[in-house]
């Protein structure tokens, strides 16, 4: 993610998103045609590094073509359209494992080469905003290593980063992660297979129906008091889960869980987007995705957890998590205004 971003500031944008698709497609045809397990691990840790290529590339080019106003907006559309195809994908794929075993990624390929069309040159970009730095402030850093070095000496980037990093760690993987981990071990298997296609559900229909409306709504300079309200709905859902005992108890602690998730995920972004230097963006992106080691983390430190304490102790170190995320936001966000004064 770091040096996508370094790229994003130094390579053109079109041309980096095409070739994150095309690594992608061949990946995942990589991935059925071998038999080894180091180049099977090879092709999955590149269809990682494309996708986070691909998403870091589209943020900056969508920054570049969009005035400040209009960048939730578009990231919430953004949002919304990727958890449609992760709702649709599964069915997707099931249908056609049944087909063949490998058909689930061939068809991968295929949607990642069509996805080359897209940014074709064939698509002319909206008029360009008006420039939003000084001229002097337009040239890049020289090289990777000092691209590095400003990212580390930005206090702010540093603090908004190791707030999403505490954020992720309680929404990036709460389904495919704890949750299904802890309803295993309270429900047991059955019980878990009853539950969790109803959060899961819930989960999906949230995100595609709220994010638009609510994300839209996120503008400066009240970025902080959008992810106070976003955290404790993190922070009711996570109590309703602490307490559910029927299905429906777990629908609607998803239900605030994901009101928490839309609110959240624009308003990191336009966090990191509003300190974000014009000729760095790509930069500031990359940065800002080190908040993946989060959930990354999340279903190890919970599964010890789970292994090691009383269920409920998961559930308050989560709170916690999504409490102490807030000070780093807070801390991060203390003279905004000031900064993109200057920025600007």
């Amino acid at each position: 993610g770091l040096y996508a971003g370094y790229l994003a500031d130094h390579v053109n944008k079109r041309r980096l998103v095409l070739a994150a698709c095309a690594l992608m497609a061949l990946a995942c045809v990589g991935v059925t045609v071998t038999a080894q397990l180091a180049l099977a691990f090879a092709a999955l840790t590149c269809i990682e590094a494309a996708v986070a290529m691909q998403k870091i590339a589209l943020k900056a080019r969508m920054a570049d073509w969009l005035e400040p106003g209009e960048r939730a907006k578009a990231f919430s559309l953004n949002y919304t359209l990727v958890n449609v195809a992760f709702a649709g994908g599964p069915l997707l794929g099931a249908w056609a494992f049944g087909l063949h075993h490998a058909a689930p990624l061939w068809l991968s390929a295929v949607f990642a080469l069509a996805t080359m069309q897209v940014v074709s040159p064939r698509v002319n970009p909206p008029p360009r905003p008006v420039a939003e730095v000084s001229p002097q402030d337009t040239s890049g850093p020289s090289n990777f290593k000092t691209t590095l070095n400003d990212l580390r000496n930005d206090r702010q980037l540093v603090l908004l980063t190791l707030g999403g990093v505490l954020s992720s760690f309680v929404f990036g993987r709460f389904v495919t992660g704890y949750l299904s981990q802890y309803l295993i071990q309270t429900q047991g298997v059955e019980g878990a297979a009853h539950i969790m296609p109803a959060i899961l559900m819930t989960n999906a229909l949230g995100v595609i129906l709220l994010q638009y409306p609510l994300g839209r709504k996120i503008a400066a300079p009240h970025l902080f008091r959008w992810m106070l309200v976003g955290v404790m709905f993190y922070v009711l859902g996570l109590w309703g889960y602490m307490h559910a005992s029927t299905v429906w108890g777990w629908v609607l602690a998803t239900a605030a869980f994901t009101v928490g998730e839309v609110i959240t995920v624009p308003t990191d972004y336009l966090l990191v987007d509003r300190i974000a230097p014009a000729h760095k963006r790509g930069s500031y992106y990359g940065a800002q995705s080190l908040s993946a080691f989060g959930s990354s983390l999340s279903p190890v430190v919970c599964g010890y957890l789970l292994a090691s304490y009383p269920p409920p102790i998961m559930f308050w170190v989560l709170i916690a998590s999504a409490l102490a995320c807030l000070w780093f936001y807070y801390q991060g966000s203390r003279s905004l205004a000031g900064r993109v004064c200057m920025a600007v």
